[in-house]
């Protein structure tokens, strides 16, 4: 089974002294992959233990970082990432994840985020959701030299670069330009294999090698650079950096139908997170709000005409947040109303199509189910 990503936890961070000035956003730019870091890709957690986190630099950088580019530091640091820690869930701080051994996904970009900043280089969250059947969503870092992001993926020790041979001279893609041209870029792996769980001379000297066309087939029944490129052509939403909100989709049809409903008012969010991941629809997602990445819903309803909807959400929590509608097409709010751990909104559908975002204003709305209706 793939790794999924689990919403991690909102990090209290302070600024790393030594870090070198942010920049603002580029003039004229607002699309978030083409923006240069703010100050919170180089915060340290708290949470992390910086005498452990540099004795863990020592050993994948034995000779200091003198010298090296900051391309060279940020891979050496993906092949520690992709080496040290074994696959199994697990969350919490780098220092914790390391001092423990394992994780998944969000844990090995996390940990590599983090060591990555402690030598100077921004680092951000990318998070890629909706990916089927085996992926239902994946974590990877980027780092921030040379003027713009560049993709590293430490849960398989990949990047992808200009050039047919890796020799320092081409550019590594950032994550949207894998988005944008998928075939253009050569892959290129710093580890023989992931998750082996340790960090030795060995891993530490493998280089940089070509991908094998057959790399972690054993795995996952088919090769990771299938499964990539399938992938990169199928993502939506994609968040640049943990507080980009991203719009997770919803698409009900009760043009025949009066009901719709997505998973059970259980007290759990199980049913729901199999159905976003294993499903063949849009189903929204298992949350709202929250902060890594803050996300909402947006539907999208087919009706017979003018009608009466209702939406309902469950939450697993007691006393959960409000949520609100956004109508962005042939909609208008009718009310919304809280009712213990459910929440009911009711819309005037204006014609055969109907948009609305749902989003959580504060705090997050863990999801047990959601059901739509069409009123008689």
């Amino acid at each position: 089974m793939f790794t999924l990503l689990l919403i991690a936890p909102v990090f209290f961070v302070v600024l790393l002294g030594s870090a070198p000035a942010m920049a603002s956003p580029e003039k004229g730019t607002t699309l978030p992959f083409r923006t240069m870091p703010v100050p919170e890709d180089l915060e340290i957690s708290s949470e992390e233990d910086r005498a452990f986190l540099e004795e863990v630099l020592k050993s994948i950088f034995p000779h200091g970082t003198g010298g090296l580019s900051d391309e060279q530091k940020g891979i050496a640091i993906l092949r520690y990432a992709s080496s040290a820690l074994e696959l199994k869930n697990n969350g919490g701080s780098a220092t914790k994840i390391i001092r423990e051994g394992y994780a998944i996904c969000g844990g090995l970009s996390h940990v590599h985020r983090v060591l990555c900043r402690m030598v100077g280089l921004p680092s951000r969250y990318i998070g890629a959701f909706n990916l089927r059947p085996i992926m239902g969503s994946h974590a990877i870092s980027e780092v921030y030299y040379d003027g713009k992001w560049h993709l590293l993926d430490p849960t398989f020790g990949l990047f992808f670069y200009s050039k047919k041979a890796y020799d320092g001279t081409g550019e590594v893609a950032s994550f949207h330009d894998l988005v944008m041209a998928p075939d253009r870029w050569t892959p290129f792996k710093v580890v023989e294999r992931p998750w082996i769980g340790r960090y030795d001379e060995t891993v530490r000297s493998h280089g940089v090698t070509a991908v094998e066309a057959d790399y972690l087939k054993d795995r996952y029944r088919t090769p990771i650079l299938d499964l990539y490129r399938k992938y990169l052509a199928e993502t939506f939403p994609i968040a640049y950096g943990h507080s980009d909100p991203v719009s997770y989709p919803v698409d009900a049809d009760l043009s025949a139908q009066e009901e719709m409903r997505i998973g059970e008012a259980d007290g759990n969010s199980s049913d729901v997170l199999r159905m976003v991941t294993n499903g063949s629809a849009y189903v929204g997602g298992h949350y709202l709000g929250g902060a890594y990445p803050p996300g909402f819903h947006t539907w999208s309803i087919k009706t017979p005409g003018p009608c009466r909807l209702r939406i309902e959400y469950f939450s697993t929590q007691d006393n959960p947040p409000g949520l609100e509608p956004a109508p962005l097409k042939a909609a208008r709010v009718v009310s919304v109303h809280m009712d213990g751990r459910r929440v009911v909104l009711e819309l005037l559908a204006l014609g055969p199509e109907v948009i609305v975002s749902v989003y959580c204003p504060e705090g997050t709305f863990s999801v047990d189910a959601v059901r739509a209706a069409r009123l008689r």
